[in-house]
This record gives structure tokens, sequence and C-alpha cells, in this order.
């Protein structure tokens, strides 16, 4: 069974913060039990930055969520998301993959980004 945990950007300091998500009113947050042992801290995050962990690692071992940027040996590049209940690789809107076709024995990708940090991962010219 995969771990079910989010990840987004704080709002006073735009950090990363990963942990469990809840909303708190209008406020979107995520809960983050390992900064100290026993305690849970709790951060209010950019709603619009909030990506859930998708189960699976690339192949350097990096977690991998919704709205990272992936590459792979033919440098193309897609954007993970969530569709139609189930995790896929967007190629630009052309080309849909199931996310775990892109980390098999065959096929790897690898991620050189997210979409909030590296936008400009996606221009194309």
């Amino acid at each position: 069974m995969r771990k079910i945990k989010f990840r987004g950007k704080r709002l006073e300091n735009g950090k990363w913060i990963y942990g469990d998500l809840y909303h708190a009113g209008d406020i979107t947050c995520i809960c983050d039990w390992s900064i100290r042992p026993n305690t849970v801290e709790n951060f209010a995050v950019d709603p619009a930055t909030v990506g859930e962990y998708t189960g699976l690692k690339d192949k350097n071992g990096k977690e991998i969520y919704e709205g990272d940027i992936l590459t792979d040996e033919f440098e193309s590049i897609g954007v993970v998301e969530w569709r139609d209940g189930a995790f896929v690789v967007n190629f630009a809107d052309f080309d849909f993959f199931q996310i775990a076709d892109c980390f098999d024995d065959l096929y790897q990708m690898w991620g050189i980004g997210n979409i909030h940090d590296n936008p400009e991962l996606l221009k194309t010219e």
C-alpha cells in the first residue's frame, strides 16, 4: 500500500512542506509529523501548489508528486497530473500515459522540476 501524503508551498516563506493535507475553514494546511518527535506542526499552504504523492520514485530515488515535470532519455517532457481517476504523465496535451508505464524495467523517467518552481521547463520554442 502506498503512503498517502501531499506537498504544498508554505504561505509564510514559500518553502515546500510534506505531510497530511487538511482544511481548516478556508485555509489549506499540511501537517508535518517529522519536524519534532511526538509533535504535530501545521502549516498554511497555497492551495494552488498542493500535489499528491504518486507512490512512485524516479530512477534517482526522488518521490514523484502531482505537478512534477519529468523527462526521459529522448528529452520528452511531461507533467504529472490526476485525470479520470489515475495519475498520468501529460506530454503537452496530445499524449497521456498512465504513470506506472513511465516507471518500469524498460523505460524510466526522472524529475527535472515542477510546474510551480520551474514553469520555464514547459515553454516550447
